[in-house]
């Protein structure tokens, strides 16, 4: 076999003029492609990978750490607003000794770690100050730990220690947070922050410790508001919103299947006893004797001799009765009786939560509603919700007219979103009714074109034929049909002319052996025309 630039060439035009479109696309654009992924892949594979050597860096360690990096003419990037240093992993470690061999990042902060050393002529108040300046340090480190926290500043107060306690000051501290942006701290987050502090420093109280943020805001404040005694805790907020939405919801619903949906408005404040009772009482039956006890004495005495008159003999001495033969009995009885008493004791614990005063207040379109049945509705929504006049309860009822604009301008939103919703579906329907008959137009095409080939193709022989021949065959196939048509309408033509011919003939021939009778019919032709 011979192979020639001519017949290369003539070749690849031969498989170019073979090939359809799409094939034409594809052959073109397949081997751009695949030259194109190889390219980038090389990219990517030749491309050094950065690592960080350096995060959380402060504006003047990193402006610093930059600025040695280009005098050393390293490969390196900033990622994280600055605060990243990031370098080629190959050359990382290089990089990282050479900038801690020129003191980068410098520490400008103390820690604990300068008291490890005693400085010479250092008094008790130096030592105390580097000690305070530790401490804040590793406090503000302690701080960026936590969620949420950015940067911190941490300033301690410790007084001097006095002698007597009146004049002992109290320890202070002041906390300067930047947070993460859209960060807000709650009052678990700030209590913590606060209890961490006052455990860290001695003689620190947490209600000493001021918390602010760099928008100037001061959270600490949200701890002393919640030390007010009248302030609820999230069980009994929770409990008492439960109270008056179950209200609200029990009234709402009435008053919609009355008036309708939107004709009234129930507002529910409800003031809940969070306070714990226990009452004891003891009672005793009616009339019962606790104790009852009597005593009974007798006494009985016997025969008394006589004796003399008692008083003054004649002589002056004087002379006594003398008893002979006395006998004496004496009884005594005693009864004591106790009786048992009924005693009946009632122990009551009172839970907390229940309603100390509820008000409700119902506002009725003036549209719907009359003054009776406003006295109806205060009837009945005081039942419904349980009010009690004796507990203090208060119930209002009013009559007044609602701004329709807002409910109008939601009914005209619904009713423009069911129109666009409407559109949409028919937009829907007919896209797919057009798509649906592009695909019978394309397929009925198809078919045909195919028929066609099939035509071509017992035209052409059993040998496969190519577009351009199939196209050839196709137009010789639509000339030989006009050709036939006119052949066909040249035909018919022919055939009309030779019999007028003939008919021609045949009137010529009897005018001139009849000219007398040919005379005769024009005169009559001529006289019916007119």
């Amino acid at each position: 076999m011979e192979f020639s630039w001519a017949r290369i060439k003539e070749s690849i035009k031969t498989f170019w003029g073979n090939l359809s479109s799409p094939q034409k696309i594809i052959t073109v654009l397949a081997p751009l492609l695949v030259a194109g992924m190889l390219i980038y892949l090389i990219l990517w594979a030749g491309r050094p990978q950065y690592i960080p050597i350096f995060t959380e860096l402060s504006d003047t360690d990193a402006g610093a750490i930059r600025t040695k990096l280009q005098d050393m003419k390293a490969d390196y990037k900033l990622a994280d607003n600055g605060s990243t240093i990031m370098v080629p992993q190959q050359t990382s470690a290089d990089i990282r000794l050479q900038l801690a061999s020129a003191g980068l990042p410098q520490q400008s902060k103390f820690s604990f770690d300068n008291l490890d050393t005693m400085r010479l002529g250092e008094t008790d108040s130096d030592r105390k100050l580097r000690y305070v300046l530790g401490l804040q340090n590793e406090l503000e480190n302690t701080l960026k730990t936590l969620s949420g926290v950015e940067e911190a500043r941490v300033h301690i107060v410790m007084p001097e220690q006095s002698l007597f306690i009146e004049s002992q000051k109290a320890a202070t501290a002041a906390v300067t947070l930047k947070l993460v942006p859209h960060t807000i701290l709650v009052e678990d987050q700030v209590r913590a922050i606060a209890n961490l502090l006052s455990g860290s420093v001695e003689g620190l109280l947490p209600e000493n410790v001021t918390i602010v943020d760099t928008g100037g805001n001061v959270v600490s404040d949200m701890l002393r508001k919640s030390d007010d005694p009248e302030k609820l805790t999230v069980t009994q907020y929770q409990l008492k919103q439960t109270v008056e939405e179950d209200t609200r919801k029990s009234v709402q619903s009435m008053l919609d299947r009355v008036l309708g949906s939107g004709k009234a408005v129930v507002r529910i404040s409800a003031v809940l006893d969070f306070d714990q009772k226990k009452i004891i009482k003891q009672i005793n039956g009616p009339g019962a004797v606790v104790s009852d006890q009597s005593s009974n004495e007798t006494t009985t005495n016997g025969t008394e001799a006589a004796g003399g008159t008692p008083g003054l003999p004649a002589n002056g001495a004087p002379t006594y009765p003398v008893n002979t033969n006395v006998n004496s009995t004496s009884t005594k009885n005693t009864n004591t009786t106790n009786y048992q008493v009924d005693t009946t004791q009632e122990e009551q614990v009172i839970s907390p939560g229940s309603v100390k005063r509820l008000s409700v207040s119902v506002m009725a379109d003036a549209d719907t509603v009359t003054q009776d049945q406003l006295n109806q509705i205060k009837t009945i929504v005081a039942s419904a919700a349980g009010v009690d006049a004796a507990r203090g309860d208060d119930i209002q009822v009013e009559a007044i007219p609602f701004n329709k604009t807002d409910l109008q301008n939601d009914i005209l939103a619904m009713e423009n979103a069911r129109k666009q919703q409407q559109l949409v579906i028919f937009g829907v329907i007919g896209a797919t009714l057009l798509l649906g008959l592009i695909l019978l137009l394309v397929y009925l095409r198809r078919r045909s074109n195919k028929a066609k080939a099939a035509k071509l193709l017992e035209l052409g022989g059993s040998e496969p034929v190519s577009q351009a021949d199939a196209e050839m065959l196709l137009a010789q196939q639509i000339a030989e049909e006009e050709a036939k048509q006119k052949l066909a309408q040249k035909q018919t033509k022919s055939v009309d002319e030779i019999q007028k011919q003939k008919l021609k003939e045949a009137v010529e021939l009897y005018t001139r052996n009849n000219s007398d009778e040919a005379a005769r019919l024009m005169k009559t032709w001529l006289s019916e025309d007119k």
